[in-house]
């Protein structure tokens, strides 16, 4: 019998996800864009830890900064993006000290990717089984031969029906479920320690959704991954993460253990975006929102970027940019009134 995702996942595990021996550890990122007439700064002092098997959901509105925190783990930010400041550690080694030849060594091998939207990452003119065996050859060494019936094997373990056929079509022949099921053999052919996924779901009906999100968590009890899983719908991080962190306007807002974020959310912001869900039995004359929207990277607000959508906003909220403040054992928060409390 499958799994369910209670059977998988244990939120009741320790909510101090600052291990003493992190997989994965980011502290104080800075992702900056600069032009001739503009500095702008996307991402600021970004900081989480990753372990081994363990899953963190990364969650915000489109913006927030969840994909491009990712891409600077991979080493993918493109001028004029630049990582500013900040230190990527991956099993105690710093990525940034690297150079491109060397960090492209680990992207794929070390670190898998699953982009937000597979037609659009896989190559259009090579079948599925030849773009995961160029995965397997650059990155495991074995021969032509060997790498395609490697490749048969990862469709088979992401359950792709008939392998040995599938392997030899094309991207376009493929539906939504199965393109995002070869992205996903893809990622994992390289046998990574750290598998980054980004809206994985996204734009797939509900049956399918609840098949990758069983087989992601299948994937990380066979292979002890770490996933830092990225997507817009929380209801789908309650059933997968073990730890959230919620970003918004390129910042860090809150960071918890899945069980205190979603029994109780201390950031407005986060009490928001979950104040949006709503379940068959929800009776509601209106649905909830968060009143404007995210502000421009290059003309924030003074003090929290937060304020001016903020429900609890004090004066000095227009003066002070709060910081991630620890406000219940494992529990971070970046915001004045709360630490206050």
């Amino acid at each position: 019998m499958t799994p369910t995702y209670s059977q998988n996942k244990n939120h009741n595990l320790s909510s101090n996800y600052l291990g003493q021996n992190p997989l994965l550890s980011v502290q104080d990122l800075e992702i900056k864009f600069s032009g001739r007439s503009i500095n702008t700064t996307v991402l600021s002092k970004l900081s989480y830890e990753l372990n081994h098997g363990r899953t963190l959901g990364v969650v915000g509105e489109s913006g927030c900064g969840k994909t491009i925190s990712a891409l600077a783990i991979l080493d993918l930010i493109d001028p004029p993006g630049t990582i500013s400041n900040g230190e990527i550690k991956l099993e105690g080694q710093d990525l940034r000290l690297l150079s491109h030849t060397e960090r492209a060594k680990i992207r794929g091998s070390k670190i898998g990717m699953v982009f937000q939207e597979p037609l659009t990452a896989l190559n259009p003119v090579f079948s599925i089984g030849e773009q995961i065996s160029e995965v397997v050859v650059q990155h495991l060494h074995l021969s032509r031969r060997a790498a395609k019936l490697r490749a048969i094997e990862l469709l088979d373990l992401v359950r792709v029906p008939s392998p040995d056929k599938r392997v030899r079509d094309y991207p376009h022949q493929l539906s939504g479920g199965l393109r995002q099921r070869a992205m996903i053999a893809m990622a994992i052919a390289g046998e990574p320690i750290l598998l980054i996924a980004d809206e994985p779901t996204t734009a797939l009906d509900v049956t399918v959704q609840a098949q990758i999100l069983d087989l992601f968590l299948d994937l990380q009890t066979h292979n002890d991954m770490a996933i830092q899983f990225i997507s817009h719908d929380l209801g789908v991080i309650s059933e997968i993460a073990d730890e959230v962190l919620v970003l918004y306007a390129g910042r860090a807002v809150e960071r918890a253990s899945s069980n205190s974020f979603f029994s109780n959310p201390l950031h407005p912001y986060s009490r928001g975006l979950l104040s949006t869900l709503v379940t068959l039995d929800t009776k509601l004359d209106k649905l909830s929102t968060i009143p404007g929207q995210i502000p421009l990277m290059n003309s924030l607000p003074s003090g929290c970027p937060f304020r001016d959508r903020c429900n609890m906003v004090m004066p000095e909220c227009s003066v002070k940019e709060p910081t991630l403040q620890e406000v219940e054992k494992g529990h971070w928060v970046a915001c004045l009134k709360v630490a206050a409390l």
